[in-house]
């Protein structure tokens, strides 16, 4: 047997008062958590990647140095986008999210940009390449320990750069066998390695792959046999194959 309708219309309106009371009582939340006054700020940070460009002081001093008082100021009277596009000016920040809690606080939430190659050039102030190629300023109080290329790099070399640092960043062996990229004066190439005391001549920034695939296996059949101080230059510059100078 159905349910009798007499049963059916109370049930469709005790339903209906629950959700029209619901509603109600959300409503009333959101007013007076609007009303309510910002009585503390809460800065999480993102330091999953182990990088510490900035710190929650130095996000309070950006509101600060702005004129912006937030401390017993109404939520509603709070410019939530504003304040993220004033964070996000800062170089090393990536995302910012800010939003009220219920208990009126404020939570900024960050997540820094993550820096992959840092440039010293002779002639122009140094700065980050992070990994996605965006260029990053140095910070005056951290240095993330990241490949360096020094020497004599001019702008149109960048790019060469940054595909070279992807390619030694995606390979673990690679990553930590190579300290330095160094550009001489001919704007030539040269990789400097943390076991051995030879200079690694790359030539163009192209075939990667195969470049380092027959460095590797000189490393395993040649400088594992012969000594890993024996050659002064090897040179990856020439189609297919290694010339190395002693």
């Amino acid at each position: 047997m159905g349910i009798p309708i007499k049963k059916r219309l109370l049930q469709i309106g005790l339903w209906s008062f629950i959700f029209v009371g619901l509603a109600f009582v959300m409503g009333f939340v959101a007013v007076e958590h609007r009303n309510q006054n910002c009585e503390k700020i809460h800065v999480e940070i993102d330091y999953s990647e182990g990088y510490f460009f900035v710190e929650p002081e130095d996000v309070r001093a950006m509101i600060r140095n702005d004129g912006i008082e937030l401390l017993g100021k109404p939520i509603s009277a709070i410019d939530f986008q504003m304040l993220e596009s004033l964070i996000a000016n800062n170089p090393h920040v990536e995302n910012v999210q800010v939003y009220s809690l219920i208990s009126g606080d404020l939570k900024i939430e960050i997540s820094q940009r993550t820096p992959m190659l840092r440039l010293m050039p002779r002639s122009m102030r140094g700065f980050y390449l992070d990994k996605k190629g965006v260029r990053m300023e140095l910070s005056k109080k951290y240095t993330a320990r990241v490949t360096l290329a020094n020497g004599f790099i001019k702008n149109d070399m960048v790019s060469d750069l940054f595909l070279l640092a992807t390619f030694v960043n995606n390979n673990k062996f690679w990553q930590s066998q190579l300290q330095q990229i160094y550009v001489d004066s001919a704007q030539q190439i040269l990789l400097i390695p943390r076991v051995g005391r030879h200079k690694i001549i790359l030539g163009e920034v192209r075939n990667l792959e195969n470049k380092f695939s027959h460095l590797l296996a000189f490393y395993k059949d040649g400088l594992n046999k012969i000594g890993w101080n024996r050659y002064e230059t090897i040179d990856l510059s020439y189609e297919g194959q290694i010339v190395c100078t002693k």
